[in-house]
């Protein structure tokens, strides 16, 4: 994990392999392996338990989420989320605080 801005990613990476940065917002980072994210993850837990990404669903808050609300079938950003994760989201769910995630689930009869 490191803060720096976007203006920033190329000194902080020089000379850096086979990694690369996974944005939460505009000032946290994670350096993370260049073939790993969280996209990476999903696609081998549903290839393990032979899910199809249609049958998945993930919910996400920081830009290091996208990935990942793009592997499943239904992504699912928090209302606290930055518009850039909202934008590639199927659906925005309530706040963090305010138990966005368990909502969602009861309304959606998934719980």
């Amino acid at each position: 994990m490191l803060g720096c801005y976007k203006s920033e990613y190329s000194l902080v990476m020089k000379d850096v392999r086979h990694s690369k940065i996974a944005a939460w917002w505009d000032r946290a980072v994670d350096i993370i392996p260049a073939n790993g994210g969280k996209g990476i993850a999903i696609k081998k837990l549903l290839e393990y338990y032979h899910l199809e990404p249609e049958e998945a669903i993930a919910f996400g808050d920081g830009n290091n989420d996208i990935e990942m609300l793009q592997a499943v079938g239904t992504g699912i950003a928090m209302a606290n989320a930055s518009e850039q994760l909202k934008a590639v989201a199927d659906q925005v769910c309530g706040h963090v605080a305010q138990d966005g995630i368990y909502h969602y689930c009861l309304e959606q009869g998934l719980i």
